[in-house]
């Protein structure tokens, strides 16, 4: 009884018999109409549901025959795995989404009668085995759209609808006379026969035939450039309409593409180019888009050309075992996010995206927003990042480099115009507060994203990488976002303790140099994570976000696989640059953080990938073993790592975020987030270098390093906001890091990671000094303060302590650092980097010195009488901080010991290596002659720096003028060449965009020719050219 009640075959009575019904019920009044109506629909899904929940549990295959008689005498309908799994997809939303389209169906029969034969039509296109029948149901889903459509009035809906008839007419009729065709050639329309029949179907009224159905198929996906029509469509449709067409139909007919492809086995290769064409260039054209609905066509498009592109390659190099982990990921991914973008557009009735709709005074709208918009960009820990893993493994394994390179530059893209909507949303208004959208509207659009969490455990647990630990950082975000509506202080507290406990239970399984990590991270996170007390407002959820970044740190060093460090390696990513968004200025910086970020991750992407093929595993021991052949693949790894530290050239994201984000939060992202980049150098890069065959990375890596400090200490100079400055030294000093970790020795190991343990620290207390004088002063300018040392005489010496060890002077343990580095490297011959570093540490003198005049020396400024000391929740962080310097300065084997049990197990035995103990080397080299020449050279160039400056000027000279004049020197010698070169990146990418833009008119007959012209170009590449003289 029950297997009878839920039988697939009742979707279609349900559908078609509340079609009939839905008529006489509205004259009985509209609470039986609208009863009726959602009867139907509710048991449509129910139907579905069951029916694959028990498919799931192990139940044979559905096969529905609708007359006496097998097929082909008979038209017979399929309910498997995929079918279940696509037609509940689509029900489910399609349920959701009536309840969002409700102010529009409501009271109007015919309306809810075609949505309900819409949904009923896509589940016919999924389930029919019979290629006439699936016509049929194709022309039923264009009736209805063509219905809904109507529901909008205005003008420019109107003329999108009659462009959208025009060529959803043109596509059906190619699958009509494809149909006749095949039946022609084979004498059956049954879709298994056909495949059985494969064979027969050759000469030029085959090809025609298969060339004219799979046309059908691919123009009613919307392909680049045949899809201005679809467009139109989703700009001007009703928010609920336009999803559907989106996720709904697009979904019944890529479904028909995938059961029907294998008879497209010899045009793989035209639908793999269709669909990449399409994915890159709607993305392209996106970002020139600000219509909200439009822009979602574009990004609805060109998913829509992902799918295709991977279910054609995936087929093409026999990867068929991963196409339920990459299609159904895709699919599902796109269907719960693209409806949730689309209704939430609808809800907040934003029609363009810089209208002054904020949301930034609503933290669970923008959270929702973030949340679809992380989904459709593929990121975790969404189906869509599962997904693309495990695409651009295959692809790569395989060898298929150019398709990477198009999905990574598609998806880059795609994020660019999604997430400009986000900032944009994000922007502080200063107009009165509208009321927002009332609980009833956002019902479905919570109900998607349940949905959508949840489809991504499901993904992660398809891909292996389920584990509790993987979770454990968005789990304890979720816990703590329940708490969100607590006093601010106690918000911080408890994240303090999740931190502290769940922290302390993923770090202990590191081991080795992550262990090391790990430690130093955790505890410098919870330090200067304590200074955020001193801020008595609710910050509605910065402590969730900031819980969820802290753990992923130490979550990414106990992975064991490349697929766990990339994902929380992305967490860390989306974890940052929301929190950097809740600065108040910070908006026009975050999508440049994104983005870098982004082509950081990609990098690395492409390495795990690249080493996964080589390989054989994806498991991080193989870079231990990664020979010649990975090492491009390295090198890829090495470039995301220094983008991710701000290496010279692709540091321009660095300054903005850094000066933007809120005061405590900048100290958190130099101190402890950076070195998580630093962490992937020396684990990932470090051992393409150390590799026979890419010994000669190390010198170029060195110099990288090199230049980042002296581009990041000139460019210090430059900075009038000392927040700004000291963005540009923590890039400065990190480029020290990167230089030692090239130096390929155990002195350069040594020098690395006392250099992270004393940026950590320094850095931390720095950044939160600034934090306490900007409240208690109000400004960022040096011009605008000074003098605070009588004010602020703890901080005064706090600070100094901070800047004594950065600058490497003694008896702190930035000198052990510093003159370590400069050693090594004239060990290693590299005499003209020593000689760079020299002017470094003179450049690093010369803003160190600024910093410490600039704010505490001098007169006070006027208006600053009143100026006191800073929160003790600021101060007692640095003090803790300052303890820690002091303690490894004075006993320095405390840390020394840890990195010598990390370091020589692994690596005493390779070539690079001496043998002796770390402790060893230290004690047997003597500081002080290095320590003296560099002291020397930088008063030298500090005296002949203010003779020139003397030498012109008339009347005397202060410290204030020489800087200034300094200042304008660099800004007339030193253009902005980086910042320039990536707004001319830019700029080209709006440019081009901009021009093949320039192929949507918005005429309809022109909309018509293109989609004949597709049709004609994909039977030529199908044919050859002589298939048009056959045909004639």
């Amino acid at each position: 009884m029950v297997d009878a009640l839920f039988h697939p075959l009742n979707i279609f009575l349900l559908g078609l018999g509340g079609g009939f019904v839905i008529p006489l019920l509205y004259r009985l009044g509209k609470p039986w109409l609208h009863a009726g109506f959602f009867v139907a629909l509710a048991g449509i899904v129910a139907v579905s549901g069951v029916s694959f929940l028990g498919l799931l549990q192990g139940g044979p295959t559905i096969e529905v025959l609708t007359a006496v008689g097998a097929p082909p005498l008979s038209i017979n309908l399929r309910f498997g795995i995929w079918e279940g799994f696509f037609t509940f997809g689509v029900n489910l939303v399609g349920l959701l989404g009536a309840l969002h389209l409700w102010d529009r169906l409501k009271g109007n029969y015919g309306a809810l009668l075609l949505y309900l034969i819409l949904v009923m039509g896509i589940d016919g296109m999924v389930m029919t085995r019979d290629l006439f029948n699936l016509f049929v149901f194709l022309e039923i889903v264009s009736i209805a759209t063509y219905g809904l459509l109507s529901l909008e009035r205005s003008a420019a809906a109107m003329a999108a609808a009659f462009k959208y008839i025009m060529a959803t007419v043109i596509a059906s009729t190619l699958f009509l006379l494809g149909t006749v065709l095949l039946y022609y050639v084979t004498g059956t329309l049954n879709i298994d026969a056909l495949i059985e029949a494969r064979a027969q179907i050759t000469g030029p009224i085959g090809a025609a035939a298969l060339v004219m159905v799979l046309a059908c198929l691919i123009l009613e996906l919307k392909p680049f450039p045949a899809n201005g029509w679809g467009l139109d469509v989703y700009e001007t449709a009703p928010s609920g309409v336009a999803s559907m067409v989106s996720v709904g139909v697009s979904a019944g007919v890529f479904f028909a593409l995938m059961k029907l492809l294998p008879l497209f086995q010899d045009q793989l290769g035209i639908i793999a180019v269709s669909g990449g064409v399409s994915f890159l260039f709607s993305n392209l054209i996106g970002c020139k888009q600000t219509k909200v609905q439009r822009l979602l066509g574009y990004s609805s498009i060109s998913q829509m050309g992902l799918m295709m592109l991977a279910l054609a390659l995936l087929t093409e190099i026999g990867a068929t075992a991963s196409i339920p982990l990459v299609v159904g990921g895709l699919f599902v991914n796109h269907l719960l996010a693209k409806a949730g973008l689309f209704w939430l557009a609808g809800v907040l009735r934003q029609d363009d995206v810089d209208a002054r709709t904020s949301l930034s005074g609503r933290p669970l709208l923008l959270a929702l927003l973030a949340m679809f918009l992380v989904a459709i960009a593929g990121l975790p820990p969404f189906p869509g990042f599962w997904a693309k893993w495990e695409l651009v493994l295959q692809l790569a394994s395989a060898g298929r480099l150019p398709w990477i390179a198009v999905i990574l530059t598609g998806s880059l893209l795609e994020a660019a115009y999604m997430f400009h909507w986000f900032v944009r949303a994000m922007r502080p208004s200063d107009a009165k507060a509208e009321a927002g959208p009332d609980t009833v509207a956002l019902l479905p659009v919570y109900g998607i994203a349940l949905l959508l969490a949840i489809s991504g455990y499901v993904a992660a647990r398809l891909s292996g990488a389920a584990s509790p630990w993987i979770f454990a950082p968005l789990a304890t975000g979720i816990v703590l976002y329940a708490l969100d509506r607590l006093p601010g202080r106690v918000k911080a507290v408890l994240m303090l303790l999740a931190v502290a406990l769940v922290g302390s239970w993923l770090a202990e399984s590191a081991t080795g140099i992550a262990w090391l990590f790990a430690v130093l991270l955790l505890a410098g996170s919870l330090v200067i994570a304590a200074a955020s007390l001193y801020r008595d407002d609710a910050r509605p959820g910065y402590f969730p976000m900031l819980a969820v970044l802290l753990l992923s740190i130490p979550a990414l060093l106990r992975s064991v696989t490349s697929l766990e460090f990339f994902f929380s390696w992305e967490i860390i990513t989306l974890a940052s640059c929301f929190l950097i968004a809740k600065g108040r200025g910070a908006g026009p910086h975050v999508l440049s953080f994104l983005l870098f970020s982004l082509v950081s991750a990609f990098c690395l992407l492409g390495g795990f990938a690249g080493i996964a093929s080589v390989s054989g595993t994806t498991s991080l021991s193989a870079l231990m073993t990664a020979g010649p052949d990975a090492t491009t693949a390295l090198v890829l790894l090495g470039i995301g790592f220094l983008i991710k530290a701000g290496a010279i050239g692709v540091h321009v994201w660095l300054p903005g975020a850094y000066s933007e984000a809120d005061d405590d939060f900048t100290a958190m992202l130099s101190a402890v987030v950076s070195k998580v980049a630093i962490f992937g150098l020396l684990t990932g890069t470090y051992l393409a270098i150390r590799s026979q065959a890419a010994l000669e990375l190390a010198h170029g890596m060195a110099w990288v390093g090199m230049l980042t400090t002296i581009a990041g200490a000139v460019l210090a100079l430059r900075q009038t906001d000392f927040k700004r400055l000291l963005a540009f030294s923590s890039m400065s000093q990190l480029g020290y890091i990167v230089t030692a970790i090239a130096l390929m020795s155990h002195l350069g190991w040594v020098t690395a990671l006392y250099l992270v343990a004393n940026h950590m620290m320094v850095k931390g207390i720095l950044f939160l000094a600034i934090a306490g004088i900007i409240l208690r002063t109000g400004t960022r300018q040096f011009g605008e303060t000074g003098g605070l040392a009588r004010a602020m005489p703890v901080t005064f010496v706090l600070f100094l302590v901070a800047i004594v060890s950065m600058s490497g002077l003694p008896p702190l343990m930035g000198f052990g650092g510093k003159w370590l580095l400069l050693s090594a490297m004239t060990d290693k011959g590299w005499n003209f980097l020593a000689a760079a570093g020299l002017l470094a540490t003179f450049l690093g003198f010369l803003y160190m010195i600024r910093l410490v005049a600039g704010l505490f020396l001098g007169k006070r400024v006027a208006g600053q009488a009143n100026v006191r000391e800073l929160p003790l929740a600021l101060l007692v962080p640095q003090a803790l901080l300052v303890v820690g310097i002091l303690v490894l300065s004075l006993y320095p084997k405390l840390l020394m010991d840890p990195v010598s049990a990390a370091i020589d197990p692994q690596f005493a035995s390779t070539l690079v290596w001496q043998g002796m103990s770390l402790y060893t080397i230290y004690g047997y080299w003597n500081p002080t002659p290095v320590m003296i020449i560099a002291v020397a050279v930088a008063a030298v160039l500090g005296v002949i720096a203010w003779a020139v400056y003397r030498s012109g000027l008339r009347g005397s000279g202060n410290l204030a003028r020489f800087y200034a004049y300094y200042r304008r020197v660099i800004e007339q010698a030193m253009p902005p060449v980086a910042t320039l070169f990536w707004q001319g990146v830019t700029d080209f990418t709006l440019a081009t965009a901009a021009t093949f833009r320039q192929v949507y008119t918005g005429n309809g007959q022109t909309y018509a020719m293109v989609v004949l012209f597709y049709f004609l170009a994909l039977y030529l590449a199908s044919t050859g050219p002589a298939g048009f003289w056959i045909a004639g």
